[in-house]
């Protein structure tokens, strides 16, 4: 390295630079794109083979998800095998999630994973700058300097407003953060690691398969068609009676293991793509913010792979904070500090849960203790057969396995529910996803679902009726404006009914549910909404949370929520509305950009190269709010 590298143009400047071009990194790139926000991304670094379907939700924002899934396998379940002999399975496919369109995970390389993140980057002209290398990050209250490190020495300063760290266990970001402690240990086991062809292969493509024994752990996931990926621990991941742990493996190494813990004519092991050997960790920092610097993902916290959460769980750090930056950036919030806080607020149990939660399932499946290896053999064998069978198992698995149980509900002080509703759903739940119908003058009657509403980088106010009537209407209108009234950011608002008097085709450009005879409950019972609390409301957080939830005989307090959070419009509050009325209106040919707030954080004091989303795309129908999509990603909008 050089020791005395040259400063080549030393004051470049952009809002957000972020160190790390992994998988958390990039999500967090497509959230910035989406709320226009100017960044800087720099090098990249990818391992991770599981994306939950949560995190597919939350693509399915970009109008991404669709494209993903054919590049990978979902995951239909897992064969256990105990000692070398079938102890049941875990069927994933028998869940039948009703209130999503992604309810199994998927299995995709890493490689598949990585291409599409940045295929997805540069269709918006982002590129990744792989040879640079964060060595010093300072800040002041105004401006944080980050000096990029070229291969060549050269090294160049970057000032910004924020800095936020994805660079992994050894984050150079966490370490330039003040008080930012981290801690954990290792694990003693040593893993080896291998995504390779299997040839003359008689197994379910769709099926993993997980041995344990007092020989280790033994594992196989498929990736897509022949690929598969081997993970053994334990005393099998050495390679000779001297015990070594520490040379690389090779495919051979790996067939005999293959075919030591696997039936004969399993098949033949050919064309490695990765092979590895590594050692896992389990560790976590204190906070997720110093001020102007940030860390998510592996920067955050680190565990073990079981479960496949540890990269949906960075993912998600980033939506949570791309949408929060934005806003701060654009002027939307009354306290900038205390919004951005709810960061590490919302995100810090969810990581903290992460580590627990994985730590126990590692040990249980891995631990060589003696006196704990028949109580585990015991359970396996004969506990899991009794409890896979049953509803309430079987539904917290999976709510655990697809992470569609993360709540900011009782921890956020961003998220509510209006005093005395006591529905399903609360302020800080996932939104849950459900059919709805829209009624179109040119197509009649279109299907389509409540998560497909609520894309792009609006919030969605959804309001809810019963029958469609000129005195429910009003009702929503009057909430409508008044909302809008509130609030200077984009806000999108919806109006679903519960039944149509007449026939539906009438009223246009609103939304019905039907009860439906694949689902055992009606949207509105999902939702937590009764004949008593209607008409109510929903307002939903562009990362897909519930922000707040009530009927609208509670207004004055959502109202009140709104201005305690959020920076009200001033003169131009008149034309806002009137934008958003229009939005709704099925006369609109185009949709215009709004023009945000200035802020004394925001971008209109900097001068930048760094990317921007300036290819952004809006397009809006004549009459199908289905149309009126949001399409960043150059993908089509999401279907029902």
């Amino acid at each position: 390295m050089n020791d005395n590298p040259k400063v080549e143009n030393p004051t470049t400047d952009c809002d957000v630079l972020i160190v790390g071009g992994g998988p958390v990194g990039m999500a967090l790139a497509l959230e910035l794109v989406l709320h226009q926000v100017s960044f800087r991304i720099v090098r990249i670094f990818l391992r991770a083979l599981i994306i939950q379907p949560r995190t597919l939700e939350l693509f399915s924002r970009y109008g991404a998800a669709e494209e993903l899934i054919p590049r990978g396998r979902t995951l239909q379940g897992m064969a256990l095998c105990l000692d070398g002999k079938p102890a049941g399975a875990i069927a994933l496919n028998q869940f039948k999630a009703s209130d999503t369109r992604f309810p199994l995970p998927l299995n995709i390389s890493q490689a598949e994973t990585e291409r599409f993140l940045l295929e997805s980057l540069s269709s918006h002209g982002v590129n990744i700058e792989r040879s640079l290398t964060a060595t010093s990050i300072v800040q002041d209250d105004k401006v944080i300097t980050t000096k990029l490190q070229s291969h060549d020495g050269k090294v160049e300063a970057v000032r910004s407003k924020y800095v936020i760290g994805c660079d992994g266990a050894r984050s150079v970001v966490r370490q330039a953060g003040e008080g930012m402690v981290w801690k954990g240990s290792s694990y003693p086991q040593s893993f080896l690691l291998c995504d390779v062809q299997i040839r003359n292969n008689l197994r379910r493509r769709d099926q993993g398969l997980l041995q344990i024994s007092r020989e280790g752990m033994f594992a196989i996931f498929p990736i897509r068609q022949d690929l598969f990926r081997i993970v053994v621990s334990g005393p099998a991941a050495t390679f000779d009676q001297q015990g070594d742990t520490s040379s690389v493996p090779t495919l051979e190494h790996f067939q005999s293991l293959f075919d030591k813990f696997t039936p004969p004519g399993s098949g033949t092991l050919e064309d490695p793509v990765w092979i590895s050997r590594f050692r896992l960790h389990l560790k976590g920092v204190n906070k997720y913010r110093d001020r102007r610097i940030f860390v998510a993902g592996d920067a955050a916290h680190i565990s073990s792979p079981v479960g496949g959460k540890g990269m949906n769980t960075g993912i998600q750090d980033a939506i949570n904070l791309g949408w929060k930056l934005a806003f701060v950036l654009q002027g939307q919030v009354q306290d900038p500090d205390a919004f951005l806080d709810t960061y590490h607020i919302e995100r810090h149990p969810i990581g903290q849960e992460l580590l627990s939660s994985t730590d126990r399932m590692f040990t249980f499946m891995t631990s060589t203790n003696r006196f704990f290896i028949p109580i585990r053999n015991f359970a396996v064998r004969y506990l899991l057969p009794w409890l896979t069978p049953t509803d309430w198992w079987n539904k917290a698995f999976y709510k655990f396995l697809s992470m569609f149980g993360v709540t900011y509900r009782g921890v956020s002080p961003i998220v509510g529910t209006a005093a005395g509703f006591d529905g399903r759903i609360q302020g800080g739940d996932r939104l849950p996803d459900g059919k709805l119908w829209l009624t179109s003058r040119n197509t009649g009657i279109i299907s389509t679902t409540v998560q497909a509403l609520c894309v792009g980088s609006s919030h969605h106010l959804l309001l809810f009726s019963g029958e469609h009537s000129e005195e429910q209407t009003n009702a929503l209108e009057y909430a409508r404006e008044k909302v809008l009234s509130a609030v200077s950011f984009r806000l999108d608002v919806h109006f679903i009914y519960r039944k149509a008097r007449d026939e539906p085709a009438i009223a246009l450009n609103d939304y019905y549910i039907w009860p439906s005879e694949l689902v055992e409950e009606t949207l509105l019972k999902r939702f937590g909404f009764s004949e008593q609390s209607l008409p109510g409301y929903m307002f939903v957080r562009p990362d897909g949370y519930v922000a707040h939830i009530g009927p609208l005989s509670t207004l004055d307090e959502f109202l009140s929520f709104l201005r305690k959070h959020f920076v009200a419009p001033v003169e131009e509050a008149e034309s806002v509305a009137e934008y958003h009325l229009t939005f709704e209106d099925d006369s609109s040919d185009e949709l215009g950009l709004e023009t945000q707030n200035d802020s004394t954080l925001g971008a209109s004091e900097w001068t930048t190269d760094c990317a921007s989303s300036t290819q952004l795309n809006w397009s809006t129908g004549h009459d199908s709010t289905s149309e009126r999509h949001f399409t960043p990603l150059s993908f089509s909008s999401p279907s029902a």
